[in-house]
């Protein structure tokens, strides 16, 4: 029986704000995390698989494709020392750009060699990575991801402080600068603190070049680096950017243009404060169990089916209207638009193309050998 299971990426943390209105059409979202959780001495888990509410029940699954084992602690250690310590690595961290993932460690790339040497303090060989650029590269991009949460999670917790200047207060301080300005106090003006947070709020969720690309690429590097024990039927991601980068490759590798299948709307935000969300999720997907397992069946027989000529995504799913008319309603009885507002899951056909093999993995040797056809979700 196929469910709707995903893998998301490039994100190792999905956030509870994120995760809630994505559980009301996934069955399990799977997560890659560089390193695998460990327990401590007490019992207790040594590391937050990020604080999933549905975990109990499945909902959000993570896995590391190669585990550090013996060395976990000590990369732990380091990743400590980096968050508590910026001003001591930042130079350091400079010369390890993503950049250099695009291609294989060179040997006459002495200076990166040994800064990365330097942060692991002369760590042992990784016992399932024997050749030391391969093991470096693969610890870079543990880096570069461990690195990005940290990020995320700090850009996370300043845009909830600027949230909480409403609108009434920027009509406010803008008023006042209109004040200003007729006084012709200008270096008032020029080092006002609300005009730099305001420039900080409108660039927080903006595209950064190269950041999602690099990001995109230690991604990948992990996850190419050992086995999967799942076959999502989808790949999904919040990030435009990151869905831009695998849609532009596949066109170009492919000579055709993805083919949009379904947009299905999701809110666009629920509050995990909210009194007994978590039950009113659980209802929504109890009433709309039959329509998802419907929906699953048909995008399940889609992706390893022989494709006739792709034009008219309504004869690749055929209830596709219907169904997405039934969603509709019964997500704006439960979640109103006019309450937690809206926002697209575009899903995406890539014919003849798998995401393994997109991304660089040899042919023959495929995560998810079974199945002809990438799907890509896009929540933007």
């Amino acid at each position: 029986m196929k469910t709707l299971d995903t893998l998301y990426f490039p994100d190792t943390v999905l956030p509870v704000r994120q995760q809630l209105p994505l559980a009301l059409f996934f069955n399990t979202i799977h997560l890659l995390q560089p390193v695998e959780d460990g327990v401590k001495e007490d019992g207790e888990e040594s590391s937050d698989p990020g604080g999933y509410p549905f975990m109990e029940l499945g909902f959000c699954q993570v896995h590391t494709p190669s585990k550090l084992g013996a060395d976990r602690d000590r990369f732990l250690h380091l990743i400590h020392d980096i968050r508590n310590k910026k001003d001591a690595y930042v130079e350091q961290l400079s010369y390890l750009t993503l950049a250099s993932l695009s291609a294989p460690v060179s040997r006459g790339d002495n200076s990166k060699q040994a800064i990365l040497s330097s942060l692991l303090h002369g760590m042992e060989e990784d016992g399932g990575i024997q050749d030391e650029q391969a093991r470096l590269a693969l610890w870079q991009a543990r880096l570069v991801l461990k690195i990005a949460e940290i990020l995320d999670q700090e850009e996370e917790e300043l845009a909830l402080q600027l949230a909480n200047i409403d609108d009434n207060e920027i009509a406010l301080f803008r008023s006042l600068l209109g004040e200003i300005r007729e006084s012709g106090d200008e270096d008032v003006i020029e080092d006002d603190p609300f005009l730099e947070l305001l420039e900080l709020k409108q660039k927080m969720n903006q595209p950064r070049p190269g950041m999602i690309r690099n990001r995109l690429r230690a991604w990948n590097r992990l996850y190419l680096s050992g086995p999967w024990p799942v076959q999502p039927l989808l790949w999904t991601t919040r990030r435009q950017e990151a869905a831009d980068i695998l849609l532009e490759q596949y066109e170009k590798e492919s000579g055709q243009a993805p083919l949009s299948l379904l947009q299905i709307e999701l809110p666009a935000r629920i509050s995990p404060e909210d009194t007994g969300v978590t039950r009113e999720i659980e209802q929504f997907r109890s009433g709309m169990q039959s329509h998802l397992q419907e929906l699953a069946e048909t995008l399940g027989k889609l992706v390893m089916m022989e494709l006739p000529v792709i034009g008219d995504p309504g004869s690749l799913v055929p209830q596709a209207q219907a169904w997405l008319e039934t969603w509709n309603s019964r997500l704006e009885s439960f979640f109103p638009a006019s309450q937690y507002g809206r926002v697209l899951l575009t899903i995406y056909l890539l014919a003849e193309t798998s995401f393994p093999a997109l991304i660089g993995e040899t042919q023959g040797n495929e995560k998810s050998s079974s199945i002809r056809h990438g799907l890509l979700a896009v929540c933007a």
